[in-house]
């Protein structure tokens, strides 16, 4: 499939049958909905699996835009598109779409990164490992977040008196979507300054669940940063 007007060619990612999900980041239908390409025409155009909503075709109008998501050997890859027009003769109701720009493949840990607010527990797994029943968890405050780690501040009187290097293995809590998500990692940030840590982690794995919540509140976020501007 080829852009007739910047002649990119996109068939060597989207294909027929990749399944991913179409993400619409603004309205009253935003969200996450599971999708699939189901057919490709001339040009950039794609056709795509109706998406559901309890059950239900979701409510869509011309020139909506959204993202298609989909991962492929261990990378994301997001196509911005928007609605062409819909076709529900067919056995399988298809949502055709346009696709602009080139697509996005994103490593993990090359993710944007984006201000999350939080408050964010961390426990010292290295410390607790060369003095058990010595540590205990740590409050601080985020200051952004990626889908490969996550970057904040902890004050010196929450750091129990513990010094911290690069490399050592921590443990984060932090409230995402409204639910308490557990992640280990390794720093990789450390700096000691105006008595208090900035702290970078890298996030180990994440499970799919998380991922995906993840991925929506840095688009969102991502989005209304352009929206500013």
């Amino acid at each position: 499939m080829t852009n007739a007007d910047s002649g990119l060619d996109y068939s060597y990612k989207l294909k027929c049958g990749v399944r991913g999900d179409i993400v619409v980041n603004a309205g009253i239908y935003k969200g996450r909905y599971a999708s699939s390409v189901e057919d490709i025409a001339d040009g950039n155009v794609v056709g795509l699996a109706y998406p559901l909503m309890r059950g239900a075709l979701l409510p869509v109008y011309r020139d909506l835009e959204f993202t298609f998501v989909f991962e492929d050997g261990g990378a994301l890859y997001m196509f911005d598109m928007s609605v062409r027009k819909v076709d529900t003769q067919t056995n399988v109701a298809i949502l055709w779409a346009n696709v602009y720009g080139e697509p996005q493949r994103v490593q993990r840990r090359q993710f944007l990164r984006v201000p999350c607010p939080w408050t964010v527990d961390a426990f010292y797994v290295e410390g607790e490992a060369r003095a058990p029943m010595s540590m205990q968890w740590m409050q601080g405050r985020a200051l952004d977040i990626s889908l490969g780690g996550i970057r904040f501040k902890l004050a010196d009187r929450n750091a129990g008196g513990s010094t911290f290097e690069s490399g050592e293995m921590m443990l984060v809590s932090f409230q995402l979507a409204g639910k308490k998500n557990f992640q280990f990692g390794r720093t990789s940030r450390v700096v000691h300054a105006d008595r208090a840590w900035e702290i970078g982690v890298g996030f180990d794995s994440l499970p799919s669940s998380v991922e995906r919540k993840l991925f929506e509140f840095i688009r969102q976020q991502e989005m209304m940063g352009r929206e500013e501007k």
